[in-house]
């Protein structure tokens, strides 16, 4: 059926306060399960009005960003660990409610999507109202060109199949999308401008920055890329070459490839964007290395040997405020922004890979029965440049928490703001960010276990702005910060 916009107005006004009305009543036409509790319920690293677990049914209410027309015809894909979709839900023809169960190991976060509407990633909640905004469709293909000595006729490309495209906005929205067998892509995104980072296993990555997009209109563009330089090396140790090295090359792209050393400490590592890369090798015994090597694009491939030096010892000591040791405490270490390793305390006494005058960082938590965590975050050693290295770090704060609201300048709170929250040190390059948590449909979010410290907030909204706060946690504390975003 189709309404004029006075019509959806009022159909969505009877609506809400029918459902209101029900409410008050003491039951609703659609419960189909037992009562929500309202009590909050831990997720991970964040809290949340509980919508978890088969036995609970919940709506959602989806309208045009800006006004109260309803949004048809869209999907809500429920998201568990890692952005994995755990379930899709739709509204159709002329609802656009929806109802959902949330699977146990569910987050919490959904995808809201239409056609004429970019995503919407937000937390859900129940009886919530999301709100979508107008779109402009971005397709094309992905092609790349093989490497083929010079002189020679340079073929046409090819498409390259499953390249993966990273879209940024201008004012922070981003989404990875995924071009299908053929290199085909198409996807809906904000009216702005936007940039482009194509990445692909077999050529290398490019970036594009020069792309506007319309409200109701299709930007169509082709990529084409390079067929990338070809990294033949070999892990070397003290006389012998390192079958089983682990290797990792973070190029001037951002990135990543691995791969396994094979017999002779032999690995082939392709597509590799011109320009400056580094390499990391590590293998038990030796210590862990990096190097800074230049990435030709005038060559197919080049031809390189790492060595490696004997590692020396290390002994790391943690340890309660009373002095008993703590070996089921889990450990991260880290070095240049990167994780070396994670594991048990117990375990890391055996992990000799330290590099000799290097700096690092040690991220440690310690579970208790029946009580809160013990953390500590940060933690920072020098290797001696000659002989072992001992390490003691005394555990003895419990975490803190922070919780509040994020609303815009006209003090309206607001959903699906992106919070980067992460620990203030003396070294900002060596840490990443900390937790990355979305306010809820009333505009609150909450975050548990953070060691005590100081640590800075990063909010971002694509419509309303970003700022940023610096808080502190105390230790078994909760720390409220209320947040405005500034606009851009």
């Amino acid at each position: 059926m189709n309404r004029s916009e006075n019509g959806q107005i009022s159909f969505g006004i009877t609506l809400f306060l029918a459902f209101a009305l029900l409410s008050v009543s003491g039951f609703l036409v659609f419960r189909i399960s037992a009562p929500i509790p309202t009590t909050k319920t831990p997720l991970g690293n964040t809290t949340v009005s509980p919508l978890f677990g088969t036995n609970t049914s919940n709506m959602g209410y989806v309208l045009e960003q800006g006004g109260s027309i309803p949004v048809l015809n869209g999907t809500v894909q429920i998201l568990g660990p890692n952005n994995t979709i755990l379930d899709i839900v739709s509204f159709e023809k002329d609802e656009n409610i929806f109802f959902l169960r949330i699977p146990e190991n569910g987050t919490g976060l959904a995808h809201i999507e239409a056609p004429g509407y970019y995503r919407l990633t937000t937390r859900l909640t129940n009886n919530g109202f999301y709100k979508l905004g107008k779109s402009g469709t971005f397709s094309g293909q992905v092609r790349g060109y093989e490497f083929v000595l010079q002189g020679r006729k340079l073929p046409d490309p090819e498409p390259i199949p499953r390249a993966t495209l990273e879209i940024r906005s201008s004012n922070g929205w981003k989404r990875t999308i995924t071009a299908d067998q053929e290199g085909r892509f198409e996807a809906e995104i904000p009216p702005t401008q936007f940039s482009v980072i194509v990445r692909s296993d077999t050529h290398a990555d490019a970036y594009f920055d020069d792309l506007t997009a319309a409200k109701g209109e299709t930007l169509g563009r082709d990529f084409i890329l390079p067929a990338g330089c070809i990294l033949e090396g070999f892990a070397i140790g003290d006389g012998v070459t390192l079958e089983g090295a682990e290797v990792k090359v973070i190029t001037t792209m951002l990135d990543n490839s691995e791969a396994i050393a094979g017999p002779r400490g032999k690995f082939n590592i392709p597509g590799l964007s011109e320009g400056m890369a580094t390499v990391q090798i590590k293998y038990p015994g030796y210590q862990e290395y990096s190097w800074r090597i230049v990435i030709p694009g005038d060559k197919i491939g080049i031809r390189k040997p790492f060595s490696l030096m004997p590692a020396q010892p290390f002994t790391l000591n943690i340890q309660s405020a009373d002095g008993l040791p703590m070996r089921d405490a889990i450990v991260r270490l880290r070095r240049e922004g990167r994780t070396i390793h994670q594991s048990k305390a117990s375990e890391f006494t055996n992990l000799n890979i330290l590099q000799s005058g290097a700096t690092y960082y040690f991220d440690i938590t310690a579970n208790r029965k029946n009580e809160s965590p013990l953390l500590a975050t940060g933690q920072v050693f020098t290797m001696p440049e000659e002989g072992p290295g001992e390490f003691t770090v005394l555990l003895d704060k419990e975490p803190g928490t922070f919780s509040g609201r994020v609303s815009n300048v006209n003090g309206m709170f607001l959903p699906g703001v992106v919070l980067n929250i992460k620990a203030i040190v003396d070294d900002e390059s060596a840490r990443a960010p900390l937790r990355r948590v979305l306010s809820d449909a009333g505009g609150e979010y909450q975050s548990d276990y953070f060691a005590p410290g100081k640590y800075s907030i990063q909010a971002t909204h694509p419509q309303w702005g970003e700022n940023v706060v610096i808080g502190e946690i105390k230790p078994g504390e909760t720390t409220q910060l209320w947040i405005s975003l500034i606009p851009r």
